[in-house]
């Protein structure tokens, strides 16, 4: 996942991942390190923007 994901493939990835039994924390973690900006994993996760960096920060 080394390369730009366009939305698509962002959804598809998540609903994917959520079926593996990945938890929405570790998703955050996932996308930010595959460059997704916070206010998209707050948009694609249906979390708030501070929820996001909170659990970015704990990192």
């Amino acid at each position: 996942m080394s390369m730009k994901m366009d939305e698509t493939q962002v959804k598809h990835f998540i609903i994917t991942e959520r079926r593996k039994g990945t938890t929405i924390e570790e998703l955050v973690f996932i996308l930010h390190d595959n460059g997704v900006p916070d206010y998209e994993i707050s948009n694609f996760l249906d979390l708030s923007i501070r929820y996001v960096e909170d659990v970015l920060s704990d990192g």
